[in-house]
């Protein structure tokens, strides 16, 4: 079973160029992808402190169109950004 840290996970996610999104909520931080001015992937985590679980990561990894073991390499370093938007080209995502 696969568990991710929010914080550590916010924080690598920011570092490959994902932004906080306007949108907001209480409970939860939006982030953006954006690659020549569009808006590719987006995902969100929420603020408390309980591990990111295996629904969760799924989730998040469909919604930056990832496997979910890559998700895990993009949330824990060793995906890189070049490599992620290299995937993401690959599936037609990026112009």
């Amino acid at each position: 079973m696969s568990v991710l840290d929010p914080r550590k996970t916010y924080r690598n996610l920011k570092k490959k160029g994902f932004s906080d999104s306007e949108n907001k909520s209480a409970d939860h931080k939006y982030l953006e992808l954006f690659h020549k001015n569009k808006l590719v992937p987006h995902t969100k985590i929420s603020h408390g402190n309980e591990d990111i679980r295996n629904p969760l990561i799924r989730m998040m990894s469909f919604q930056c169109y990832l496997s979910k073991s890559e998700f895990i390499d993009l949330a824990n370093c060793p995906l890189t950004k070049e490599k992620y938007l290299e995937i993401l080209e690959s599936k037609g995502l990026l112009e």
